[in-house]
């Protein structure tokens, strides 16, 4: 498995992971899955910005996919990104989600930024755990912010300051 940059031929697959975790988990607050045109106009917006989409290649396919976006638009969070990652059903625990992350991270540094975020939720004890050992600390949590499949789940904002 290596990580590399997302190609357009990446999309379904893309596309594919994240509508699981839409269908399936609280791992994302959207409820609805995610149109290939949609997904498009995603990745295009992405590279318009200059922020980077990976994905995990497993030789027989995507394995995962992590992209950082703005924080905001704001000029003072312009060296803030925030960071998104999903790793395939039945590649989770088999250091896919940490080749990517720290791939996401030295891309980040590349760029010149100094702040990564990620929102996880708060039953994503795994996530939670990566983000952890990869340096990241919480900066706060938003509970009980969104309401999906039967129950309402916290928001934990973890942060990596890159000069540390």
């Amino acid at each position: 498995m290596h990580v590399r940059p997302a190609a357009k031929a990446d999309l379904p697959a893309i596309n594919a992971i994240y509508n699981f975790y839409v269908e399936t988990s609280p791992a994302t607050f959207d409820i609805e899955p995610m149109t290939g045109r949609w997904r498009q106009d995603w990745f295009e917006a992405r590279k318009a910005s200059g922020l980077p989409v990976l994905v995990a290649d497993s030789g027989v396919g995507v394995a995962g996919w992590c992209c950082l976006s703005p924080w905001s638009s704001k000029g003072a969070y312009r060296t803030t990104a925030d960071e998104s990652i999903y790793v395939a059903d039945d590649q989770r625990g088999r250091g896919v989600g940490k080749a990517l992350l720290a791939a996401v991270l030295g891309e980040a540094r590349e760029l010149g930024l100094e702040v990564v975020m990620a929102g996880i939720v708060g039953c994503q004890e795994a996530s939670l755990a990566l983000h952890q050992s990869m340096g990241f600390v919480e900066a706060g949590r938003y509970r009980h912010m969104g309401f999906k499949l039967g129950e309402w789940h916290d928001v934990h904002w973890h942060q990596r300051h890159l000069w540390e």
